[in-house]
Parts: C-alpha cells; structure tokens; sequence
C-alpha cells in the first residue's frame, strides 16, 4: 500500500506568505508598467494629432508665420483671463477643426476644457506663446504636472519660437529655453535647454528642476517613460 504525502499546516502558511510577498513584490510593477504605457500612447497620440492639425490648418489658411498671437489689445497682460479666452477661441477656430474633441467643459468661460475620445483632456492659457496644458486623465486623476498634466507651446514670433524650440520653423513643440536651478545653499543658477541636441542628462536635469520641461525629456525618449525618468 502507497503511502500519501500530505503537506502540513505550518508548510501551507509559508507557501501563501511566499506568493504573497511575490506578488506584493511584482504587482506594483506590473501596475506601473501599465500605466506608463498607456500616458505614453495618449501623449504621443495628442503630439501626432496636433502636428497633423497643424500641417492641415496651413494648407487651408495659409503659412503659421502669418499668424499673430491673440490678444485683446488693451495690455492685459500675460495669463490674463482675457487673453486665455482669446488664446481659446483661437486653437477652437484654427486647430481644433481638425483634432475630433468630444465635448467641452464650461465653454463660455476663460479657461474651457476640451476633453478627447480617450478620456485626456486640454486647456489653454496664453503667456508669450500659447501653453496647452495637456493631461492624460482628464478629470480622473491627480492632474499632477509632469506625471499626468504636460506642457506643450505653440509660439507665433521668431524670437519665441527660436528661444523655446531653438528653430524659427517650428510652430507647435515642446517646452525648451531656460530654466533655473536652486542649490542647497540658495544660490540659483540659469540652464538653457534650446537646442535639438541637447544631451539627455541636462534634459532630466530640467524636468528635475521645471516641470514644463519634462515634456522635452519625454520627446527625446520617443514618448516613452524610460526609468529613470525623474516624476513617475
């Protein structure tokens, strides 16, 4: 007659606590790999579409050069509430035609929501450029900037476009120029991350020191969250 093995109670408990440590272990992972893919997807997603608008807009409206930036002419200032009204009504006049929105939140005020099929969503203020202020949430998440909420321009002078994207020919990109780091003793320090070529390094330094930046890390990336990315 075989005899039956059987495992006792104290082997049960250390078999479950195992698997429970692994999966502790291996499901915040798993969870955080998921997630950045998706944030990825959505932004490369927002980018393509908005270059595409773009390219779309100046075959019916003519050369992005042309344009001027909205302003309600009485020197309301940068981020007036004036101004963002107008910095809407211009991107719902010349980009959004061609971006597909799904609907949009409190349209008559000075800061509108437009929210896409994905469930992102995009609001704009007008500083020397116009910053789209893009999250990959919408309303659903923390809204937390350079994690969920991310900062792209479109800048209509030369000098803007050269200070921001280091190239007068480009019209919509990412946030570049200068940005200012604060050492432990006070001191601050002004960086420049203009060019195309800037080493990815300084790049991950910028989006340590000035969020707005971190979209330029996350283009130099290929929209990708590498891990080492600093506001994960």
């Amino acid at each position: 007659m075989k005899k039956k093995f059987a495992f006792t109670m104290a082997e049960v408990i250390i078999v479950i606590s195992l698997l429970g440590v692994i999966a502790a272990l291996t499901i915040p992972n798993l969870y955080y790999s998921k997630t950045k893919h998706e944030y990825a997807t959505r932004i490369k997603r927002f980018y393509s579409k908005m270059d595409n608008a773009i390219a779309q807009m100046e075959l019916e409206k003519g050369s992005f050069k042309d344009m001027h930036r909205p302003d309600d002419g009485e020197d309301t200032g940068n981020g007036s509430e004036a101004n963002n009204r107008l910095a809407y009504l211009w991107y719902m006049e010349n980009i959004d035609p061609y971006m597909e929105h799904k609907f949009i939140k409190n349209p008559d005020s000075n800061t509108p929501k437009i929210y896409f099929s994905d469930g992102s969503s995009l609001y704009i203020t007008r500083g020397g450029c116009l910053d789209l202020h893009y999250d990959v949430n919408g309303d659903k998440g923390s809204g937390k900037a350079g994690r969920e909420q991310f900062t792209f321009l479109i800048c209509f002078s030369d000098y803007d476009r050269n200070y921001f994207f280091g190239d007068g020919n480009i019209f919509f990109g990412t946030y570049g120029g200068k940005y200012t780091v604060t050492d432990d003793d006070g001191n601050e320090t002004q960086k420049d991350i203009v060019n195309s070529d800037t080493s990815r390094e300084v790049l991950i330094d910028a989006c340590k020191n000035s969020v707005s930046r971190c979209s330029r890390l996350l283009q130099r990336d290929n929209w990708e969250f590498k891990e080492d990315y600093p506001r994960f």
